[in-house]
């Protein structure tokens, strides 16, 4: 049954949630937001870039995301669907994204806004809602991870990647996450600051 959006008892946290196209950390992003939904009740809104989406296809997720969340949209352009007027008009409490390319960091990083998910964070830090990134290459050298049929595939992280992602962590209005773990004390924090209001 698909998540409905309008729960009288959800704890009034809004959070849109972009997704762009890294095989690495897909599935964990995934499982644990749908883990953090059930936990905390808020509203996820979920962002697909186009890769993305043939992302999530690829490993077979795309049809459980669209499931578990009561709005899932692909990116069609910049502005399409309109997520950075929404951000605007103040709709969501913090701006999530993960798993983030390092395609995605990089133009971030250097202020290109070109795409839903690029766009909507340059409009974020403009009218200061937060923005949460896990870059899945935060650390130079190798790594293993998962293909969709369960081989390893070994990647390198280059020294570029992670030197965009320490600029990341120096812009105002981004808060680098080091570990997909680290959404639940957003939530925790988001969530108490609203029961307080």
């Amino acid at each position: 049954m698909r998540a409905k959006e309008k729960n009288n008892e959800h704890t009034g946290t809004m959070i849109a949630w972009c997704i762009t196209g890294s095989g690495d950390r897909m599935e964990e992003c995934v499982d644990f937001m749908k883990e953090l939904t059930v936990k905390y009740n808020p509203v996820v809104h979920v962002y697909i870039s186009r890769e993305g989406a043939t992302v999530l296809k690829f490993y077979k997720l795309f049809e459980e995301v669209k499931e578990s969340f009561p709005r899932v949209s692909v990116e069609k352009g910049p502005n399409a669907p309109f997520l950075a007027g929404r951000i605007q008009l103040g709709r969501y409490d913090f701006l999530l994204i993960a798993p983030a390319t390092a395609n995605t960091v990089a133009k971030i990083a250097h202020c290109i806004a070109d795409t839903l998910v690029t766009n909507a964070a340059a409009q974020a830090m403009k009218v200061n809602v937060p923005v949460y990134i896990f870059p899945v290459d935060q650390k130079e050298g190798e790594i293993v991870t998962k293909l969709p049929d369960g081989r390893s595939l070994k990647l390198r992280i280059r020294k570029e990647d992670v030197a965009n992602v320490n600029v990341l962590r120096r812009m105002h209005g981004i808060t680098v996450l080091s570990r997909v773990q680290e959404i639940e004390e957003v939530m925790k924090i988001v969530t108490d600051s609203g029961r307080r209001r």
